[in-house]
């Protein structure tokens, strides 16, 4: 994506980029986050972060608080989601759209 298409973006769809890089941190050695490393903004391209948290960040697409809670707590809840998933049959586990629903209503009470 390019900065102008995150800027575009509906908050839920940043609160779920900002789930996905940090659910990935603990991992990312190479790599800040989805776009991988930063551009500086020669030759005609914007620059940018390498991590889109980062630029929503500095943008002020979403809040601080925002931002911090999404990062403290969802991660973890996830986790928990996908391990009680993992203990029940195939057929009966619960689809990740119930969580991400959820996520999404949860973090929508606390801003409201």
């Amino acid at each position: 994506m390019k900065p102008d298409e995150v800027r575009s973006l509906p908050e839920d769809y940043l609160r779920l980029i900002i789930l996905i890089e940090a659910r990935a941190a603990p991992r990312l050695r190479e790599v800040d986050g989805l776009w991988r490393k930063p551009v500086l903004g020669r030759r005609g391209a914007e620059a940018r972060p390498g991590s889109m948290t980062a630029f929503i960040r500095q943008e002020g697409l979403l809040s601080d608080d925002a931002i911090a809670e999404i990062i403290a707590n969802a991660p973890p809840d996830l986790i928990s989601f996908q391990e009680g998933a993992a203990r029940v049959s195939l057929d009966a586990r619960p689809p990740i759209r119930q969580w991400i629903d959820r996520f999404l209503d949860g973090i929508d009470q606390k801003a409201a």
